[in-house]
């Protein structure tokens, strides 16, 4: 299977048996949210999966996700539900009652920058709220749909951006966290535009945090808009299609995904598409025929990793999610046709790379690589080599972070040098029956300090 699978830890999940399940159903990652939860709960979740990973002996990747400047609402002491027409308080207040109809927004920007007329919408574009009246101190809205409101909800106002900060000091504490805990990569959500990301990046070359690479999450209209400088600045590109479909019209997304995955591919970055993909697994065994034509084409399109949120975070069936999500993944590969990007190699390790690709595609040999910091498994999986891909490394962080790239079968393996590491690599391929007696392969790497690579030609014998 050459496009990888991401699931998100919640109460559903935060089991270790369940963990557990998902790791051995194959989840190449693991992905915790941030934006909810606190503190306690991180530290649960991360146990969870450490021990977990050592139970297995086996590994999986690390991804987090910071709020960066979404605007989210306070916590309500319980779900506050509505019918169309009713009218609700917005409080600028931590805390909000929802017998008393009040919505809690703690963020004096956005609190002050609300107008008559605006419309907020929230749960993915499932309530949609109309400011009917401005106050001093508490804001009327009319509810335009049914719904319920629960705590810590993001939510946008159309046509309508704040300047917020990139990062507040909650998020710096979550960075904290995630350099001791071991993440592997971390997510700004509402990246506007590179210096978002930069931003980002500063703070963990201030912490020392070399191994955690960056994912830029596309769900706003800047960051759409800035979006030929953000996958210029990031190193990982998701598709946030839940928040995409509060800032633009849901006929849209589809077009905008297309663009953003086809532009995003053929700079040579990672994809992840997330959200929404089998949503109806959160009450029912069984996704719907829409949600499997919606994942098929995802896998078509050629992105690196599919990510599950509500699914495998909050509900009823996370184990049957990954088990549908890979046999649909597993049969598209098999009979369909991955669309390959149109990728124009600009640096000679680029050129090497694509040029080791066609020439393991035309012998039909396996490609085997050694890689101390990983650039040799970017570099080759951006280019979709048709044929099997090992990737061998005797760093646990590099295996980690090449683990959700496409095509890629990461192994770690011992080797202070490259020729070792090779070695190492074709006797754990020989011992799994990955590689057998005739097989054609190509044992390469790139020297990380200079523009020198290695080409081994050899059929197994």
């Amino acid at each position: 299977m050459k496009t990888k699978v991401i699931a998100t830890i919640g109460p559903a999940s935060a089991k270790k048996d369940v963990i557990k399940a998902l790791i051995h159903e194959g989840v190449h990652g693991l992905r915790i949210n941030f934006a909810h939860g606190d503190p306690s709960s991180w530290e649960h979740y991360a146990n969870l999966i450490r021990k977990a990973e050592e139970e297995l002996g086996t590994f999986v990747t690390l991804i987090g996700d910071l709020r960066g400047p979404s605007i989210r609402l306070g916590v309500l002491d319980e779900p506050l539900r509505f019918r169309s027409g009713d009218v609700l308080k917005i409080v600028n207040s931590e805390q909000g009652r929802a017998k008393d109809r009040e919505i809690p927004l703690p963020n004096d920007i956005v609190f002050e920058g609300l107008d008559v007329g605006d419309i907020i919408i929230m749960d993915d574009g499932r309530v949609r709220l109309r400011v009917i009246d401005v106050g001093h101190d508490h804001i009327e809205v009319t509810a335009l749909t049914d719904g319920a409101i629960t705590s810590r909800k993001a939510l946008v106002v159309q046509d309508k951006e704040f300047n917020l900060p990139t990062l507040t000091i909650r998020d710096l504490k979550v960075l904290d966290f995630m350099i001791k805990h071991g993440f592997n990569y971390v997510g700004l959500s509402y990246v506007r535009c590179a210096y978002d990301i930069e931003i980002l990046r500063k703070e963990l070359r201030r912490r020392g945090a070399k191994g955690i690479k960056v994912i830029a999450k596309i769900e706003t209209r800047s960051a759409v808009k800035n979006l030929n400088e953000i996958v210029e600045s990031t190193d990982v590109i998701l598709v946030a299609r839940g928040d995409l479909g509060m800032n633009y019209g849901l006929e849209e997304v589809p077009i905008i995904q297309r663009y953003i995955v086809s532009k995003s591919l053929s700079k040579g970055k990672p994809v992840i598409i997330a959200t929404q993909l089998l949503e109806s697994l959160t009450t029912n065994p069984v996704p719907t025929r829409s949600e499997v034509a919606d994942v098929h084409e995802a896998v078509l399109e050629g992105v690196d990793a599919l990510m599950l949120t509500n699914e495998t975070s909050v509900g009823k069936y996370p184990i049957e999610a990954v088990r549908w999500i890979k046999k649909i993944i597993k049969e598209v590969e098999k009979e369909g046709t991955i669309r390959k990007p149109d990728i124009k190699p600009r640096t000679l390790r680029s050129r090497f790379a694509k040029g080791i690709t066609e020439l393991a595609e035309s012998l039909g040999a396996k490609l085997l690589i050694f890689t101390m910091k990983g650039t040799t498994a970017f570099e080759i999986s951006k280019f979709r080599p048709t044929v099997p891909v090992y990737a061998g490394a005797n760093d646990l962080n590099v295996i980690k972070l090449i683990n959700i790239l496409w095509g890629i079968k990461p192994y770690l393996v011992k080797g202070s040098t490259y020729e070792e590491g090779l070695d190492e690599l074709l006797k754990v391929l020989r011992t799994k029956y990955a590689v057998n007696v005739g097989d054609i392969v190509i044992q390469t790497y790139g020297l990380k300090d200079e523009e020198l690579h290695i080409i081994k030609l050899r059929v197994v014998s």
